[in-house]
């Protein structure tokens, strides 16, 4: 059964009022993950393309700046709509694009529109504080929150509209421009994104798009106007964009990767457990910083835990991402898959664990494309490295422990710090276990991750900053004191 099909928007650059068809780095030949054939030719920006675009922004910030909060407001809410009136377009474009099965993104939209608008009903409630009426030196004290001014918004390749939608509402809502770079494998839904925001009446050059590589980042990285960045991505390009900035000392805000643990007890409700820790860890095949790779079970159950989620993967369907009865669709590239394939072989060869399922490429999909089989290794050694590295594909983890304080101790042992996963039904237990995990998230009998009036972010190599809620939209702003003397301390 496959999904309604669309025109697969033309890739290009968008700098001030100009759609470009040409980049100064050449040409990304792009392939559809499904069957590896190439689909598009995508430009790629170079150095000078970044500097015309981050000039773009540049121009157009007094006058976004300037805008009433509440017009600032209503061009978000406008683009919001129009994102979710063209959400089967979308949905179609993100499997086009990575590969990801069309029923899975289909809500991503939703969630797209959902964290723009919850950031524009900020725009005019962006407020300073009176810091002390009452001091001996006849002060008034008060706090200014205004916005940082060009913003580098570089972002990932597995969810790239959702990536957006946490980053951009919050840094248009508070009076900043932006320049956004998505990499050249997922070029399309960004540029589908800002014919949007044209027609939602966005001014020229408050957002500008440079598809690219290495040499565009560090051109957005290093250039001495852009104010901030926000990145998506893995940790070593995360260490070079703080290396290259370290001199100016520009602020940062990093959402790295994650090797989630996934602690189930034998209280748990064994239904929720069981599907949450299958399913989850399987969406956008496995490449997601979030997803709760690591399950941790409780001795006494762990045997017929592992038999039931071994059953429940094996039900998942694996197949074209553009039919709409798949669930589990290929990874991003050939590179992708060849290295997962070869971290499989590798924890195989090691010891590192037993594999229970997977191991290999799916049978009953299309050759070419680039697919890995959902892969569940058992008994695997808490410190190998299977268990203490980033997979980013659908390989899982299940890990034994004996009592909490051995769950917290393996939960705890990666140099990541993003989420953390309980199921139990024993809430008090479970209220304290949240204060010794270290992570920026934890998550609950399978409640929901990344919602946009909530803080998401991470400690350690998976970062630091925040995106969605009150502490989100804080990171596009910054705090400027204004103080009010009666010139006292200067009179003779």
């Amino acid at each position: 059964m496959n999904a309604p099909s669309f025109i697969l928007p033309k890739a290009g650059l968008v700098i001030g009022d100009q759609y470009l068809g040409e980049g100064g780095a050449g040409v990304h030949q792009h392939r559809f993950a499904g069957t590896g054939e190439v689909q598009a030719e995508v430009p790629v920006a170079g150095a000078a393309d970044v500097e015309r675009a981050v000039a773009a922004a540049k121009a157009a910030l007094p006058g976004w700046r300037s805008t009433k909060p509440s017009v600032r407001r209503d061009l978000l809410f406008r683009l919001s709509d129009l994102v979710e009136q063209h959400a089967d377009e979308f949905a179609w474009i993100g499997a086009r694009e990575n590969g990801s099965p069309i029923t899975g993104v289909r809500a991503i939209p939703s969630k797209f529109s959902a964290w723009t608008k919850y950031a524009g009903g900020y725009a005019d409630k962006l407020e300073g504080r009176v810091v002390s009426s009452f001091q001996d030196d006849n002060v008034l004290d008060y706090t200014l929150a205004e916005p940082y001014g060009v913003i580098g918004l570089i972002i990932t390749w597995n969810g790239p509209l959702m990536g957006l939608g946490m980053k951009l509402g919050a840094a248009l809502a508070a009076g900043n421009t932006i320049v956004m770079k998505p990499p050249e494998l997922t070029p399309f839904t960004s540029y589908r994104l800002l014919q949007l925001a044209e027609q939602a009446g966005f001014p020229p050059g408050v957002l500008n798009l440079v598809t690219g590589g290495v040499e565009a980042g560090e051109a957005l990285v290093r250039h001495p106007d852009v104010q901030k960045i926000s990145f998506t991505g893995g940790v070593a390009t995360g260490q070079r964009i703080a290396a290259m900035i370290a001199q100016s000392l520009k602020p940062a805000l990093y959402e790295l990767g994650g090797k989630s643990a996934n602690l189930i007890f034998a209280d748990a409700d064994m239904e929720v457990a069981v599907r949450h820790s299958a399913r989850q860890p399987l969406f956008l095949a496995g490449q997601g910083c979030i997803l709760p790779t690591r399950i941790l079970v409780e001795e006494s159950i762990a045997r017929d835990f592992t038999e039931r989620l071994v059953a429940e993967i094996a039900s998942i369907r694996v197949g074209d991402p553009l039919d709409a009865q798949t669930e589990l669709g290929p990874v991003i590239n050939a590179s992708s898959q060849e290295r997962l394939l070869g971290v499989i072989d590798a924890a195989r060869a090691r010891g590192d664990g037993k594999v229970v399922l997977g191991g290999g490429k799916p049978e009953g999909v299309n050759p070419n494309g680039y697919y890995v089989a959902p892969t569940v290794f058992a008994d695997v050694d808490p410190a190998s490295a299977l268990a203490q590295q980033e997979c980013f594909g659908p390989v899982l983890s299940v890990i034994t422990f004996k009592d909490v304080d051995e769950a917290v101790a393996i939960a705890n042992s990666t140099e990541f710090g993003l989420g953390a996963y309980i199921h139990s039904t024993n809430l008090p237990r479970t209220l304290q276990l949240v204060h010794r995990l270290d992570a920026g998230s934890v998550q609950i009998n399978g409640a929901p991750t990344a919602r946009e009036n909530a803080p998401f972010g991470g400690r350690g190599m998976s970062g630091h900053g925040r995106e969605g809620g009150y502490d989100g939209m804080m990171e596009f702003v910054r705090i400027k004191n204004v103080a009010i003397g009666d010139g006292a301390m200067w009179r003779r």
